[in-house]
């Protein structure tokens, strides 16, 4: 299944808001399957851009990007080893 099938079937609203867990451990297997930090970033902030995801999926969601994105709000629990700047974000 494509990676924002993926995420959208975490995020259906028949379901219960995802405990953030659900969310990254998503993420990590997207990383493990070679998406890159960049890439991983920008389909979970799309996702988080719907404007009809309900409150708990957008803080799940934007904990989750926290994680990903790395530096001081992943406190010690980044996804990957650089922190992402809007930079390499834009480049890639």
């Amino acid at each position: 299944m494509m990676p924002a099938r993926r995420l959208q079937a975490a995020l259906r609203p028949d379901q219960p808001p995802p405990p953030a867990a659900t969310l990254v451990a998503l993420a990590q297997a997207l990383r493990d399957e070679g998406m890159t930090q960049a890439a991983l970033y920008r389909l979970f902030q799309a996702e988080h851009a719907r404007s009809d995801l309900d409150e708990p999926r957008l803080e799940a969601l934007a904990g989750t990007m926290d994680l990903i994105w790395g530096g001081g709000w992943a406190k010690g629990h980044a996804l990957f080893e650089q922190e992402l700047s809007q930079e390499r974000l834009d480049s890639e």
